[in-house]
């Protein structure tokens, strides 16, 4: 046991490598503490990922930096020994080379930040985390029928990104246009529910309209896209059964639920207040002719 210690310290790699290894450790102390620091006095939270993420770089970088001034002596063998092995451990590695590349793509070209709500390889919900590799997303959705988080948490490989689209719900406009469509019967007045809907949609959306407004101008500075109605809008069809009108509005991309809450409660409450003159439509059916019914003789023929 001796002598094969007495050969390992002799080795002339063996101080190089323990000079790496305690270097290695007191840059991730430094890393740990810092990260800790910013924790601790960092109040905003946008600033405090991105702080903990480049002090994690840095890091990175400096073992690597340390690693190849100890080891500047051996680097053309070390070269030798990459060239190499360089095509099986790609071959074998593909996997992980393409999520570092998307993750480069991701991080210089902006597909998505923490922080924005994002549907990609066909997961919906908030990024809260990205890594060389993967992508941690706050799930969405699936069993909650809405869009609300359902707790689960879903890393993504960042490899992802060149083989399926990736949806933004935030980056650039963070609002969505959503829908509510009401039925109400043939015999309603339709003025009047149309007038009940633009008063619940001013009511509730009507400082979105202005922030959205704000966004939109931002936005049309960026990219080739028509004007859009941006203003509550209220259309209206019909058949034989009912009138349907259908309110169309601009909502902020993680307030649908909320929003649609407030537009039901106004809308039926202005229903309410209309003392019948609009009314909700219901599925009916209307019989014109009922056949005769047969006379328990003729029922009696049949069955004998």
């Amino acid at each position: 046991m001796d002598i094969y210690l007495a050969e390992l310290v002799r080795h002339p790699y063996f101080f190089k490598a323990l000079q790496a290894i305690i270097a290695i450790i007191l840059i991730k102390l430094l890393v740990l503490f810092s990260s800790r620091a910013v924790v601790t006095h960092i109040e905003d939270k946008d600033l405090r990922y991105k702080s903990r993420k480049l002090l994690g770089m840095l890091g990175y970088l400096a073992m690597f930096a340390i690693a190849m001034i100890i080891f500047n002596e051996q680097m053309s063998n070390i070269t030798v020994i990459i060239g190499v092995l360089g095509v099986g451990v790609g071959f074998a590695l593909r996997e992980v080379i393409q999520s570092l590349m998307g993750w480069l793509v991701v991080s210089f070209w902006g597909l998505y930040k923490p922080g924005e709500r994002i549907q990609i390889g066909g997961i919906m919900g908030d990024v809260i985390d990205i890594s060389p590799l993967n992508t941690t997303v706050m799930e969405c959705g699936v069993w909650v029928k809405s869009d609300m988080y359902n707790g689960r948490l879903v890393r993504v490989s960042n490899s992802v990104v060149f083989k399926d689209p990736v949806i933004n719900y935030s980056a650039d406009f963070p609002f969505l246009w959503d829908e509510i469509v009401i039925q109400i019967r043939t015999d309603s007045d339709h003025r009047l529910a149309r007038r009940i809907l633009n008063e619940a949609a001013l009511q509730c959306v009507g400082d979105v309209d202005k922030e959205s407004s704000k966004a939109w101008r931002t936005f049309a500075q960026h990219y080739r896209v028509e004007d859009a109605q941006l203003t509550p809008q209220v259309t209206m069809s019909f058949d034989a059964n009912w009138l349907e009108l259908t309110l169309r509005f601009v909502v902020d991309c993680r307030s649908r639920r909320a929003t649609k809450d407030k537009l039901f409660t106004l809308i039926l409450d202005g229903i309410e207040a209309s003392q019948g003159q609009v009314r909700i439509a219901s599925a009916s059916m209307q019989i014109t002719e009922f056949p005769p019914l047969a006379s328990n003789e003729v029922v009696r023929k049949l069955y004998d």
